[in-house]
């Protein structure tokens, strides 16, 4: 959804005449190697099967770039493919990611390449952080941020701390020691903090900010920008004009806000990238029976479960309960008038009542749903289909379900019809059935 929503803002700023290119930085400097070791599909049932591969790390904390693929993958890639109907999808999906995804390749060539075969057609540039050709030109952005250290992160604090006061929160946690580098060290990625002036690898160990500038100088791969820093190295390689953002990004530029006028660069615009909800038909089907909609599974399974049973079970019996909840409203009303006549200090008294009616009778419509779905064992599945595909995990389905289960039963052109739908003067989560 990131890739193509910067595709769309490419094409609507090239059409107005600034040619604009879109371009995806890959991530593969991250050390959270369990941020991206699995992915989820469904079954049938709209169960979630993980595909997991931890990999071959080179280290405890490598950046997840120089993990390789172990044989694990091809046990993934054979769950995935159980996963999936026969037909001309699937089969183009799995051999695509068996050629990219291979054991001994590593994480950023897999995704890379898959990547590319996905949206080459469109132009997009993958840009890889650990190409020590890339890394040595932003080599200048270090060394600032290593000899500023105490002032960037003044500012950060302050940004945060006004952030926190105006009601929103600070995604990434700033402390007094901290800075916005990380050191390669035997391998690992491990954090470098300032206490007292000095610099410190990983809270121990003692190394000069020369020492740091020669390593930026001679060894560029050794030194990587944490969260906050990162967009700054981008936008400084880069003539960025947009930055598509995913939720967690969004809070956390927020504070990066504060490190651009330091490097003399404006922030772009930050544009969120585009969410979906997809519906296959049996689902739809189901939505279109029951008449609920997307938003009535978002509200959780109770208010899923009163909206079947009162379609499914007992016609009509929802609207009665809504008409004796109104009579019943009504009914209270015209006691305010005689109570607020005779003795208007039991008003409260009449108040506190028809709250603890409505509560009792919230309870029992409740209740009388749970019955109704009991009663037809088919509903309670029905209703568990609905929350299992449209809220796997209680979530948003585009933050558990891999997008190569919906590549894999309709096909590279579902890419298409994302794109024809992904809008570049709004990103509102938009439901696409397919």
């Amino acid at each position: 959804y990131k890739a193509l929503t910067a595709v769309r803002l490419a094409q609507a700023l090239s059409a107005q005449g600034l040619p604009a290119v879109p371009v995806f930085w890959l991530a593969d400097q991250d050390h959270d190697l369990e941020e991206v070791a699995h992915i989820a599909t469904f079954d049938d049932g709209y169960e979630l099967i993980s595909l997991t591969d931890r990999g071959e790390r080179p280290a405890a904390r490598s950046s997840v770039g120089h993990v390789k693929l172990s044989s694990q993958i091809d046990g993934a890639l054979e769950l995935l493919e159980r996963s999936l109907p026969t037909g001309e999808p699937r089969e183009r999906l799995l051999r695509d990611l068996r050629e990219t995804y291979r054991p001994g390749t590593t994480w950023a060539e897999a995704f890379g390449c898959f990547m590319a075969r996905l949206f080459s057609r469109w132009g997009v540039v993958l840009l890889d952080p650990l190409d020590e050709a890339v890394h040595r030109l932003g080599t200048r952005v270090y060394q600032q941020a290593l000899a500023r250290a105490g002032e960037l992160r003044q500012r950060l604090l302050e940004r945060s701390q006004a952030l926190l006061q105006a009601g929103y929160h600070a995604q990434v946690h700033v402390t007094e020691e901290s800075t916005l580098v990380f050191v390669t060290q035997e391998g690992n990625r491990v954090p470098l903090t300032q206490r007292d002036g000095e610099f410190l690898l990983d809270g121990r160990e003692k190394i000069s900010l020369g020492e740091l500038e020669a390593r930026a100088e001679t060894r560029p791969l050794g030194l990587s920008p944490n969260v906050l820093l990162r967009p700054v190295v981008q936008d400084i390689l880069l003539p960025t004009l947009a930055y598509v953002a995913g939720p967690s990004e969004l809070a956390y530029l927020g504070q990066a806000n504060a490190l651009y006028a330091i490097f003399g660069r404006p922030q772009p615009v930050i544009f969120p990238r585009a969410g979906f909800t997809l519906v296959d038909r049996r689902i739809q089907h189901l939505m279109e029976k029951y008449r609920v909609s997307v938003e009535d599974v978002w509200q959780g399974e109770e208010h899923l479960g009163r909206r079947i049973a009162a379609t499914g079970i007992a016609a009509g019996w929802s609207e009665r309960f809504d008409q004796s909840e109104q009579e019943q409203a009504q009914l209270l009303e015209r006691l305010r008038q005689d109570v607020e006549t005779l003795d208007p200090t039991l008003l409260d008294a009449l108040h506190h009542t028809q709250e603890r009616i409505q509560y009792q009778m919230d309870r029992l419509r409740g209740k009388l749903s749970r019955a109704a779905l009991q009663r037809s064992e088919l509903l309670g599945r029905h209703a568990q289909s609905l929350l299992r595909f449209l809220t796997p995990r209680k979530s948003l389905q585009e933050r558990e379900v891999s997008g190569v289960y919906f590549l894999g039963r309709v096909g590279y052109e579902l890419l298409d019809r994302l794109l024809a739908h992904i809008r570049a003067d709004c990103s509102d989560h938009q439901v696409l059935a397919y």
